[in-house]
């Protein structure tokens, strides 16, 4: 993984839990204990997964491909535990912990598809 993406990848996370933060001092009773550990849980989870995803870029376009929907796949397998664990054991918080999962899935999301362009067209350029 680059020093930009880490960089990068950290400022998001960090964002997110400030984020998080923002709605205790604004909404307190709105906020979860859930919330900045969620942002930490992304930035884990996406971090694990670019390393994986761009590792694999190296090798064959088929091996890269098993790979990147092998890891996609259990990205989400992963994230709808996690969801269903946390809304069976907290059911009265169930409404307000899935709207953090939701912004902290998208924006992380959104992250790793930039990155994952930007990774290959430096890649490209390194080619050319």
């Amino acid at each position: 993984m680059s020093r930009r993406y880490l960089i990068s990848l950290l400022a998001m996370t960090l964002a997110l839990v400030l984020a998080s933060f923002i709605v205790l001092w604004v909404a307190p009773e709105r906020f979860l204990v859930a919330m900045p550990l969620l942002a930490l849980y992304f930035g884990i989870v996406t971090g694990i997964q670019h390393l994986f995803v761009t590792r694999a870029m190296y090798r064959s376009p088929k091996t890269f491909v098993q790979i990147f929907l092998a890891t996609v796949v259990g990205m989400l397998f992963l994230h709808i535990i996690v969801l269903a664990a946390y809304l069976l054991t907290h059911p009265t918080h169930a409404h307000l912990f899935t709207v953090a999962f939701l912004v902290g899935y998208v924006v992380n999301l959104v992250f790793e598809t930039v990155a994952l362009v930007q990774f290959v067209k430096d890649e490209r350029n390194k080619r050319n």
